[in-house]
């Protein structure tokens, strides 16, 4: 599966063309939390499906940071309730996130989290580029959030072979 997802990883991150690359900036923010295990890319960086046009780049603040964790716990207990056994999300504290920051059309904060359990290949640079990988079961998750309503949608949780 690893091998998979490896060859799948390289063919997209060798397949862009030059008019897609698109240089990020990876702004870190050294108070808020310890940044080995999450990103924060910029919207530029991502695709139009993530968010659509109507939403514009936007900052964290400290507790942010805190309430995204507590709202990612919260939304995979709920989904661990109803997954078969070898879907489950393990070891939450073990994944590696990057998240999009921004504000909606009425100005509420939100974000996407990309969560994944191991960086591979290790040449990738997830700090810089969405790692987006076919299948790979619950060691790949995806949601949005809220932050000022706290609501979390779209959840998803990628496929298995």
């Amino acid at each position: 599966m690893r091998i998979l997802i490896f060859i799948c990883s390289l063919f997209l991150s060798r397949h862009h063309s030059p008019e897609n690359k698109t240089k990020i900036d990876v702004p870190i923010y050294p108070n808020i939390a310890d940044t080995s295990k999450y990103v924060i890319l910029k919207l530029n960086s991502i695709p139009g499906y993530i968010f659509d046009n109507s939403y514009k780049p936007a900052e964290l603040s400290e507790g942010d940071i805190t309430t995204i964790e507590k709202l990612i716990d919260k939304s995979v207990q709920k989904y661990n309730k109803r997954a078969k056994k070898y879907l489950l999300i393990k070891n939450l504290s073990g994944y590696y996130k990057q998240f999009i920051i921004v504000t909606n059309a009425t100005g509420e904060k939100e974000v996407w989290a990309n969560c994944f359990c191991d960086v591979f290949p290790q040449n990738f640079s997830w700090k810089k580029k969405i790692l987006s990988v076919f299948d790979g079961g619950s060691c790949f998750f995806q949601l949005k959030i809220n932050l000022t309503t706290k609501r979390i949608y779209d959840f998803s949780v990628n496929g298995v072979a």
